[in-house]
């Protein structure tokens, strides 16, 4: 049985979580002895299609099994709450027109992040077992700094509130609704313009205002609703459509041996780039904030419904955007959904499927471009020249250091491969590359051993390569793409400058160029084609390896959800040319 006392707002969407958690003809008892049975989406406008508990409208307390009482996250905590609270205006209902597209699709704030990787931050599997990892390695203290942006509400609450940062084990103990929402609505939505862009901020240590504002874009905003509901005031803010307030989390310095160490730098790439709209004289027909590419602009559209699940009387706004934030991350998207049950992921399997498509897509067509140029065979050789051009505002791959792009060239005489370079197994290991945390910068492919490689690769205190995050000293490697306009005179470039390419003139702001010259083989001959592949990996085998060797619970979940997924790696771009005849 659940109890809940207080008001009776959204009932029906917890009797519905009651029963995706396994407890199947679990009425709700209120005071008074009143119960709720679920109900669907289409027989109630109130429904919220989240297997989670709801804290709205004072409901305290939700007890699911005999003896378990649950505490929950309510919107009377000082100052966040999670995202099911949003939810009750912020979510598409059948009775209502607002944040629907033309199909009528729902393309709410709260339905399009559920399937995100923000959204599941906390539950990420590989989060989780690296952190374990990397606490085996250096002492609990290590989370501090992880759980600053894996689980924003936890930590933030608790140091706003004078007192000391949560740790991992009680985050998932508790079975925190909190940490469980990830980077949920009022994160994002309550950080304050102080120190925006600068050191003070990043590294997951934003401002966040006191008073419960929650800042949007629109200006003109009715204020009354969300007052009355969940005690927040809405206010436009035009630092919440800034690259500074991304920055936040997506730009994280660490310092384990006392060297400060650019982990992860994407704000930084973005603004030595001609993508930055912060610089003086900055070209608007250029530049991009990370909202601009990651949360896709939809029609017009009013943005939030009554709590009953009909229209406000509200204007329609332009320039809404997806709350969908596209990624890179399709790989762990798949195994959030595979996994969905064992992992209590709110968004319903075809979410999932829609945020990966999504990521694909974004992967295949707005991420690089690449071109052959004519291949002309002397000697007993074919040359030809590869050129990579990234297309987006940072590095390509960036963010967290894992992640690698690799360039397959492959040369076939009447449809057969004679030469390639740069394939993988099954197991999505480079084939021919005997040590993957040492493959040096290549200029020219000549062999197949010869693999160009787009990545950054840390040394620890012992100057050798580490997937230790808390070994990491100093940049052993760093060939990941430029993007256009990138200054090695530009702002922060002691920790974004490329490392490993000295001599290659080729290799440049906004691309590669890689020349590509293949001993042809002498009983070869026929129709020639040239192809070369873009490749992406977020999780590549060798940083599973060293998670074999951790014994933790959460460690060994993953490298066995791992060793069950399809490894194939993403395709980036594509380009082929043809030759006939060539011996």
């Amino acid at each position: 049985m659940c109890q809940l006392a207080g008001g009776s707002v959204a009932l029906h969407a917890i009797a519905n979580a009651a029963v995706e958690k396994g407890r199947p003809g679990c009425p709700l008892q209120l005071e008074g002895g009143r119960s709720f049975a679920p109900m669907s989406l289409e027989s109630s406008a109130m429904y919220i299609r989240v297997p989670a508990v709801l804290a709205v409208m004072g409901i305290a307390v939700c007890s699911l099994a005999d003896g378990e009482v649950v505490p929950v996250w309510d919107h009377r905590a000082k100052h966040f709450t999670t995202s099911e609270a949003c939810a009750v205006c912020h979510l598409a209902a059948p009775g209502a027109t607002a944040m629907k597209d033309k199909n009528g699709e729902d393309v709410s704030p709260y339905y399009t992040w559920q399937a995100t990787m923000m959204a599941n931050s906390f539950r990420d599997p590989y989060f989780r077992a690296q952190l374990q990892k990397e606490t085996e390695a250096a002492g609990e203290q290590v989370q501090e700094l992880c759980l600053r942006c894996h689980t924003p509400m936890v930590h933030h609450e608790a140091v706003l509130n004078g007192k000391a940062p949560p740790r991992l084990a009680v985050a998932v103990d508790d079975e925190d609704a909190a940490a469980d929402d990830g980077v949920s609505c009022t994160v994002c939505h309550m950080i304050s313009t102080d120190g925006l862009g600068t050191m003070g901020s990043f590294s997951g240590r934003p401002k966040f205002n006191d008073d419960r504002t929650i800042f949007g874009p629109f200006e003109d905003v009715l204020t009354r609703p969300m007052q009355g509901q969940v005690n927040y005031t809405p206010k436009q803010g035009d630092h919440i459509r800034t690259a500074g307030l991304c920055a936040t989390c997506h730009t994280l310095f660490t310092e384990h041996h006392g060297t400060s160490f650019p982990e992860q730098t994407p704000y930084l790439e973005w603004r030595n780039s001609e993508f930055n709209n912060e610089r003086e004289g900055a070209d608007p027909k250029k530049t991009r904030t990370c909202q601009q590419c990651h949360m896709p602009e939809l029609p017009r559209t009013r943005l939030a419904r009554s709590p009953n699940g009909f229209d406000f009387r509200i204007p329609e706004r332009e320039g809404y955007r997806s709350h969908a934030f596209v990624g890179g991350n399709a790989f762990m998207l798949d195994m959030l959904r595979e996994h969905r049950d064992d992992l209590y992921v709110d968004a319903e399997n075809e979410q999932l499927l829609n945020m990966a498509a999504a990521t694909r897509a974004q992967l295949a067509n707005k991420t690089a471009r690449m071109t052959i140029s004519k291949p002309i065979e002397k000697n007993g050789v074919l040359a030809f020249d590869v050129d990579i051009a990234n297309l987006t505002g940072h590095k390509f791959p960036t963010g967290y250091p894992a992640r690698r792009a690799w360039l397959k060239v492959e040369v076939l005489v009447a449809g057969k491969v004679v030469f390639v370079s740069g394939a993988f197994d099954d197991q999505g290991r480079i084939v021919g590359v005997e040590h993957e945390m040492r493959v040096p910068h290549v200029q020219t492919i000549e062999k197949p051993s010869d693999v160009v490689i787009y990545e950054m690769i840390a040394n620890g205190p012992d100057g050798q390569p580490t997937t230790y995050l808390t070994k990491m000293v100093e940049r052993r490697k760093d060939t990941r793409l430029l993007p256009r306009g990138f200054d090695m005179r530009g702002p922060h470039i002691k920790d974004i400058a490329p490392v490993g390419v000295d001599g290659d003139e080729d290799f440049q702001a906004g691309g590669d160029r890689v020349a590509c010259r293949i001993p042809l083989p002498a009983e070869a001959t026929g129709d020639w084609e040239v192809r070369a592949t873009l490749h992406y990996q977020s999780v590549p085998p060798v940083w599973v390896d060293a998670l074999r060797e951790v014994a933790a619970e959460e460690a060994v979940r993953f490298v066995a959800y791992y060793d069950a997924a399809t490894k194939t790696p993403e395709t980036v771009a594509t380009a082929s040319a043809n030759l006939s005849g060539v011996r």
